[in-house]
């Protein structure tokens, strides 16, 4: 896991800029260094040593040094690709694999991203053709960001702050802060700057005689059904994810466990507990408010699964806590549980260097409660029309406390299609609305290629939520810690096998995630997993108005937020007001206090 930076064109970094960009993200690989600059392109990387520590430094190269490449993330088949080469005739200085990937593009040229399993940003230099590709994974584990300038430079990095650092000059985007106070997260390919983008997830772009083009590499199938009894579907779903978390466990330094108690994690670490020659280290937190935490079933799992198991029961101070995330989060985000993730990621990396833990478990196996009420709710929708006026009183909202009934009570309206439903069920708040992106996800929503409503809705998430919140926080908070985490529920094999397995063996009856659970219940007693799903939060409208309180009223209503002209201060305020009576309006709050937080710390001071 590490950190790459670069540029082609005329302005390409020289020694000096590159090391300003490789400066600014060295917590992603605080290990080590490695440059490689020429003739109008540069190539950098930050190291974070887990794989061939001794022998694997970047930038690698073939043979004759006609292809040059760094690469930030971790190639899991690593060997039988190596293997392969060999027997072609290629040779090898090094036991990890960097220079395996360098050979793969040598010997297949672009399709040698089809045959890699991992996760990956890779940037290729190839002085045969001057080009440069950059390429991303499947489905966006690993970030890369890119930037072509008006003298037609591109500038790329692992995250924006390098662009920054680069001296890429940027304006706010349009359209970005009602996007994040409506969804509370940016797609890719935007960022919040009107000059940088993403790479799409599963995208890989060339440069070549000053031109950029990209091309997508994969697409999971969301249409085709498998024909397979239940039983036959869970025995191969076993084998796929102890495959998936068997090639996870390579790692020459120390390697864990997220452990939450819930299934994802739960199905991870027995495995782990199976695989491992040595007790498994897991990690888990929790809160002093007991509606927030999850630790009792952690531990219970913990003792059944006899692991190394390390605990923290936390009362943080949220303003520092906040604090330390402006200071990492260079582009905005409103998922509040970017801080529980950023706090055990920085308790486990005390321990371990590696983690392995269950995002994607509920995309993949259809595990959100929002899967079945979505379709219940459209069912219903001509007796919910009836029911608008009492789903839209915010009197009424207000006063429930249940964090789930809140949501399904702010559901009970009509909504014209289930497309549109999902985008309410999705949105943080609909009253601060980007038109233009809310028309471009019920474009994808309600495109063809998804077999039925179960399939649309997954398809969209992994379209919006998985790559564009979930897996930048995830990576964002364990990062900044300098903590690789891998996340064997996204194993693409896996992925492809579970979208196509029919919805009843997802969705069966009320539960959701039954084939997963099932496979759960055969690792442990079903009694330490059967309990209602609680989600990764924390008590955030609590701390709004306690620890909170003063950083909220400050930033949100003094003279620079009102020149910033986002929001009606005296709407703000009132706002603001109403929730220290105890009317919780957290999910209008939180977006505006994360982006304020952000514009003072990044967009105020671009050079930072």
């Amino acid at each position: 896991m590490c950190g790459i930076v670069g540029g082609v064109g005329p302005g390409a970094p020289g020694n000096e800029k590159l090391q300003r960009q490789l400066d600014s993200i060295r917590h992603r690989g605080p290990d080590e260094e490695g440059t490689f600059v020429g003739q109008g392109i540069a190539l950098g990387i930050a190291r974070l040593s887990i794989i061939d520590v001794s022998t694997g430094q970047q930038p690698v190269s073939n043979q004759n040094k006609t292809i040059q490449l760094v690469f930030n993330g971790e190639i899991y088949n690593f060997k039988e690709l190596r293997n392969t080469l060999e027997s072609k005739g290629h040779r090898f200085n090094s036991q990890g694999d960097s220079e395996v990937l360098v050979h793969l593009y040598e010997e297949f040229g672009l399709d040698f991203v089809k045959l890699i399993k991992g996760m990956f940003a890779i940037a290729i230099w190839d002085n045969r053709d001057g080009s440069l590709t950059l390429v991303r994974d499947r489905v966006g584990k690993k970030p890369l960001w890119y930037a072509i300038t008006p003298d037609n430079t591109l500038y790329f990095a692992s995250e924006v702050k390098a662009l920054l650092a680069a001296g890429v000059k940027t304006t706010l985007r349009e359209g970005a802060v009602t996007e994040i106070m409506q969804l509370g997260y940016i797609n890719a390919p935007l960022s919040a700057y009107n000059e940088i983008q993403q790479l799409a997830p599963a995208t890989y772009g060339i440069w070549r005689n000053g031109g950029w083009s990209t091309k997508k590499y994969w697409s999971p199938d969301f249409e085709s059904k498998r024909d397979i009894t239940f039983q036959d579907a869970l025995d191969e779903t076993k084998v796929l994810i102890r495959a998936a978390v068997e090639r996870r466990l390579i790692s020459e330094r120390p390697l864990g466990s997220f452990l939450s108690g819930g299934f994802d994690s739960t199905v991870v670490t027995a495995y782990m507990a199976q695989l491992m020659p040595e007790k498994v280290r897991t990690f888990s937190i929790g809160f002093t408010d007991s509606r927030f935490d999850e630790s009792s079933h952690a531990r219970a799992v913990a003792k059944y699964l006899d692991t190394e198991h390390i605990e923290e029961i936390l009362n943080p101070d949220p303003a520092i806590l906040l604090s330390q995330l402006a200071a990492i989060m260079d582009q905005p985000l409103a998922d509040s549980s970017v801080l529980p993730t950023y706090m055990i990621a920085k308790f486990a990396r005390q321990e371990v260097v590696v983690a392995l833990g269950g995002d994607g478990g509920d995309e993949v196996f259809g595990g959100y409660d929002r899967y079945r009420a979505v379709r219940v709710m459209q069912k219903w929708n001509p007796l919910l029309q009836l029911l608008t006026p009492i789903g839209k009183n915010e009197a009424i909202n207000s006063a429930i406390k249940n964090r789930k009934l809140k949501r399904i009570f702010s559901q009970l309206h009509s909504q014209p299609s289930l497309g549109h439903r999902y985008l309410s069920v999705m949105s943080a708040s609909n009253q601060y609305r980007s038109e233009s992106m809310s028309q471009e996800f019920l474009n994808g929503f309600d495109s063809p290629g998804a077999r039925d409503d179960l399939s649309r809705m997954a398809r969209s998430d992994f379209d919006w939520y998985l790559p564009g919140d979930l897996l930048v926080k995830a990576d964002m908070a364990t990062m900044a810690n300098s903590l690789e985490l891998r996340s064997p529920m996204l194993d693409h094999d896996l992925i492809e096998w579970a979208i196509s397995l029919p919805t009843d063996f997802k969705i069966k009856g009320g539960e959701t995630k039954h084939i997963l659970k099932e496979v759960a219940r055969s690792l442990v007693p079903r009694e330490l997993i059967d309990r209602p799903k609680m989600g990764f939060a924390i008590p955030c409208a609590q701390w709004l108005r306690t620890g909170l309180k003063e950083m909220s009223f400050d930033l949100l209503t003094d003279l620079t937020a009102q020149n910033r002209g986002w929001f009606d201060t005296k709407e703000v305020t009132n706002i603001l007001n109403d929730h220290m009576k105890g009317r919780d309006h957290e999910l209008v709050i939180w977006p505006m206090l994360m982006l304020e937080l952000w514009a003072r710390t990044w967009l105020d001071q671009p050079s930072k």
